[in-house]
């Protein structure tokens, strides 16, 4: 129980904090560089084609900007206290204690940290999987990509539970998130072939020390160097093909066609482009605060929690989805893909039938 205490502790502290201070900027941001942008955009007349990239609201300039500023410091700061985790020795003792819960649900000790990165960024994390062991890698990217809210998703949830005037559904929303997480692995992965096939149990008990400065300061750079040279600029792409689908008119078609899909869990067809943008990027379920929150306001506390959930657990965003199948191939990428799918909107509407 205090592993599990400390590994969620590991998280939850620099995610608030990321959370405070992203909160406390992004309006600094928005009236120092994204505003004086756009009226310079405008200024100079640039034509339509060429502002929506930009400017527009999924622009370089301006999404790309706030997904920066949303991304980077819970990145930074997870990073800071994996790394401390990882050089005092508390990493492999709470990866022994958690061995057994783990190898209930299909992975092993080696899987926990890139779980616990993924609360930062999944990408990265994804990445940091080639430390799991062969046989329950798949199994703990497709925990990653269900159960480990990125720093979009987790600044997009709260910002649309506070925006319904329900900012007490957060919590029970992260519970819910690792108890089916943890469903969603064993019922895809725990009995398999992986599962018989993983390491043995930890028996020794990691030494513990004090942890260096220097060595903290390359962990947490090579975690940033990732970022920042791998995931920011798949991020950026995204932009600019996100921008072009809208002014082409195909996310609006597809929000069309997903529209009677919504009825089976009890949602407004008005939230179907959100769940459509939620799909390129976690934080387009932010599309639900579009006429100031008047989509938002109009769903009982039942219906922005199950809107949440779909939006955040439907699919991985599509920079993961690449990096998946980059890292494990284009099939397990579509597996993972489907499989999530299936397993988020039977949970959603299980919780609509309560």
């Amino acid at each position: 129980m205090l592993a599990a205490l400390l590994a969620v502790g590991m998280f939850a502290g620099p995610v608030y904090l990321a959370w405070l201070a992203a909160t406390w900027l992004q309006p600094v941001v928005e009236r120092e560089l994204i505003a004086p942008l756009q009226s310079l955009a405008v200024a100079l007349s640039l034509p339509h084609w060429l502002q929506a990239p930009l400017t527009g609201g999924y622009g370089l300039l301006t999404l790309g900007v706030y997904s920066f500023l949303w991304a980077f410091p819970v990145v930074l700061l997870v990073g800071i206290s994996v790394a401390m985790v990882e050089e005092t020795g508390l990493k492999d003792r709470m990866a022994s204690a958690l061995d057994p819960w783990l190898r209930r649900i299909g992975l092993d000790s080696r899987d926990l940290m890139p779980v616990l990165t993924g609360y930062g960024c999944n990408v990265v994390a994804v990445h940091q999987s080639r430390a799991c062991g062969a046989c329950s890698r798949r199994a703990c990217v497709s925990l990653i990509a269900f159960g480990s809210a990125c720093s979009y998703q987790i600044g997009a949830s709260l910002s649309l539970f506070g925006s319904a005037g329900r900012p007490g559904l957060f919590l029970p929303y992260l519970l819910l998130l690792f108890l089916v997480g943890g469903v969603h692995t064993r019922l895809w992965h725990g009995r398999g072939h992986d599962q018989r096939q993983s390491t043995s149990p930890l028996t020794e008990r990691a030494f513990l020390q004090w942890p260096s400065a220097r060595a903290i300061f390359w962990r947490v750079r090579a975690i940033l160097k990732q970022f920042l040279l791998q995931a920011m600029p798949l991020f950026l792409g995204i932009c600019v093909v996100a921008a072009a689908l809208e002014q082409l008119g195909v996310l609006a078609h597809l929000g069309q066609w997903l529209a009677p899909a919504l009825r089976w869990v009890g949602l407004p067809v008005d939230a179907a482009p959100a769940l459509v943008f939620s799909i390129i990027r976690k934080d387009g379920m932010l599309a639900l605060n579009a006429a100031d929150g008047a989509i938002l306001h109009g769903m009982s506390g039942m219906q922005v929690f199950i809107a949440v959930w779909l939006m955040s657990t439907f699919s991985a965003c599509l920079v993961t989805l690449w990096t998946v199948g980059r890292e494990l191939g284009w099939r397990t990428a579509w597996q993972l893909s489907w499989r999530q799918m299936a397993t988020a909107v039977g949970s959603a509407i299980i919780l609509a039938n309560l």
